[in-house]
């Protein structure tokens, strides 16, 4: 029964956390495919759906330096050298092994004992800041509590096949040199005489604190995005590049002055809207709508197509990778509307558009050229698919 367990288990969490691999790679639109039904099962619940929500920024870039910086710096870095370091630790631990039949003990290890695990768990964090879903933090938490209890298991082991395990686990950290962790388990929880017990408090309490971070994150993300409440056309403009709440104002009131934009607005009976205004050379407009790429991406693989990948396993040998990915600001933009409803209220004000569980789906784009000196007028209007390019899932609002 636990083999079967562990199995289920593993299989869920690869599911979630290949996510974010699969998303920025040239796979995505065939993964969904199978992937979808899944994301769609958990909106329709309350209950559920807050956790398709994403709590870090992904399609705007904020006015916090913390938040770009994490974003841009530290979760590539991480990522680069989370997978890096995977690479040279398994190549010594299996070369160990092999060749001379004995635990490795020497580099990182002779500081630490399971730095495989810690390797896994950076770059997963890596991952978890490129695609920063609230479900992927959880299954992320939970990795990591998993990743504790299989080292423990692991050393139990070892010590039973190799005794002199016992004098190096008593001279080596488990994860992090100084044991921060132990330290602040026996200052908080060591006053617990039943060590189970207190394992179970503190990661109920761990639990707590990271969802409770990423819920804060996920305000503050909102607080400093560049964002204009339309109350009487029931919008909320949001700017993928940080402008003047008068700026943003303009353009979407442009586009709000069109026959057509306004006709397909019409036809959503008492719906609220999200309006994104983005670049004309935004590189992620697929998650807002699906604009007719081409999803035929196997009958065209050459060693090009995956030339942008190198931008997020070494993000420094990649320049200029936020404006290739965000577009760069200039006065022609396209505007998309999108409708957003929430499971279970049939009916939203505008100042519910950032819910947890709101779900956009795309109901007209326009191009809008021109802003400032010059009036703005809008080009081209298109009605696209109520879908993203992935499906009728939940995309990243900011």
């Amino acid at each position: 029964m636990k083999k079967i367990f562990k199995w289920i288990l593993s299989a869920l969490y690869g599911l979630v956390m290949i996510e974010v691999i699969i998303m920025i790679s040239p796979f995505a639109f065939y993964w969904y495919s199978v992937y979808a039904p899944t994301l769609q099962g958990l909106h329709r619940w309350r209950a559920t759906a807050w956790m398709e929500a994403f709590f870090l920024p992904h399609s705007v870039i904020t006015t916090s330096k913390f938040l770009e910086f994490l974003r841009w710096q530290v979760g590539s870095t991480c990522f680069s050298f989370g997978v890096l370091a995977f690479l040279v630790i398994g190549t010594q631990v299996y070369a160990t092994r092999l060749i001379r039949g004995k635990v490795a003990q020497s580099w990182l290890y002779s500081k630490i004992r399971h730095p495989f695990y810690l390797s896994l768990a950076v770059a997963a964090f890596g991952l978890l800041t490129m695609w920063p879903r609230i479900v992927i933090l959880v299954f992320y938490l939970g990795m990591l509590f998993l990743y504790y209890f299989l080292a423990r298991f692991e050393e139990k082991q070892m010590e039973a096949k190799f005794p002199e395990y016992a004098d190096y686990r008593r001279r080596t950290a488990m994860f992090i040199p100084g044991e921060p962790g132990g330290k602040l388990f026996r200052l908080f929880f060591g006053w617990i005489p039943n060590r189970r017990v207190a394992l179970a408090a503190s990661s109920a309490v761990v639990t707590i604190l990271v969802i409770g971070g990423g819920l804060a994150l996920r305000r503050y993300t909102i607080d400093h995005s560049a964002t204009t409440l339309l109350p009487e056309d029931r919008t909320l403009a949001i700017s993928i590049w940080p402008m003047p709440e008068e700026k943003i104002q303009q353009i979407a009131a442009e586009a709000l002055r069109d026959p057509q934009v306004r006709a397909a607005l019409d036809k959503e009976q008492g719906a609220v809207f999200t309006a994104h205004v983005l670049p004309q050379d935004y590189g992620m407009v697929n998650m807002f709508a699906d604009v007719g790429t081409d999803h035929r991406m196997f009958s065209r693989l050459s060693p090009g197509r995956f030339r942008y990948l190198l931008g997020f396993v070494f993000p420094w040998f990649v320049h200029h990778r936020r404006e290739r990915i965000m577009g760069t600001p200039d006065d022609s933009y396209q505007v998309v509307f999108s409708r957003v409803d929430e499971p279970g209220r049939p009916q939203l004000t505008a100042e519910h558009v950032t819910d947890l569980t709101a779900k956009m789906t795309p109901v007209v784009i326009a191009e809008v050229k021109g802003s400032s000196p010059e009036p703005a007028t809008v080009g081209s209007v298109t009605i696209p698919p109520r879908r993203s390019f992935w499906g009728d899932i939940t995309m990243p609002m900011f």
